[in-house]
């Protein structure tokens, strides 16, 4: 006894090339909102991190400044330990002039600092940058001249 395939007589077999393709599509439908939202994860992380170097980078800006508040080259200074602190280019962030402010009276020095990130996947919701700030104050006790006694 010999088989011998014959194809259907009404076309049976086209629905199960139908059947593949609306599986296939019924996976894409389900697996694209994980995709996207992962893909979002992936940008707010990088925010985050991009945020806490920032902070540490103008930290630590903003403690050599105060090292030297009363110093002519103190904001070379405090820009020299800002860009070794935060390379430009981390994580595709780059960072703005920095913005530094002294109030003489009060004895204090603010460093602030900025960066923006370039979104990858926020940008298919309408926000392609992401932009993070920090600021550090840094207070120096003022001495006063001791009178001779």
């Amino acid at each position: 006894m010999t088989l011998v395939y014959r194809p259907l007589p009404y076309g049976g077999h086209e629905g199960r090339r139908t059947g593949r393709r609306f599986v296939l599509v019924l996976a894409l439908v389900l697996t694209a909102p994980a995709i996207l939202g992962a893909g979002c994860t992936v940008d707010a992380l990088r925010g985050y991190a991009v945020r806490a170097r920032l902070a540490q980078a103008v930290d630590s800006a903003a403690l050599a400044g105060g090292r030297v508040m009363f110093d002519t080259q103190r904001d070379g200074h405090i820009r020299s330990f800002f860009d070794k602190a935060f390379p430009n280019g981390f994580l595709g962030a780059h960072a703005a002039p920095l913005t530094i402010a002294e109030d003489a009276a009060a004895g204090t020095l603010t460093v602030s600092g900025r960066a923006s990130l370039n979104a990858m996947f926020l940008r298919l919701f309408g926000n392609g940058d992401v932009t993070v700030e920090a600021r550090s104050i840094v207070r120096r006790a003022v001495q006063h001249a001791r009178k001779a006694q």
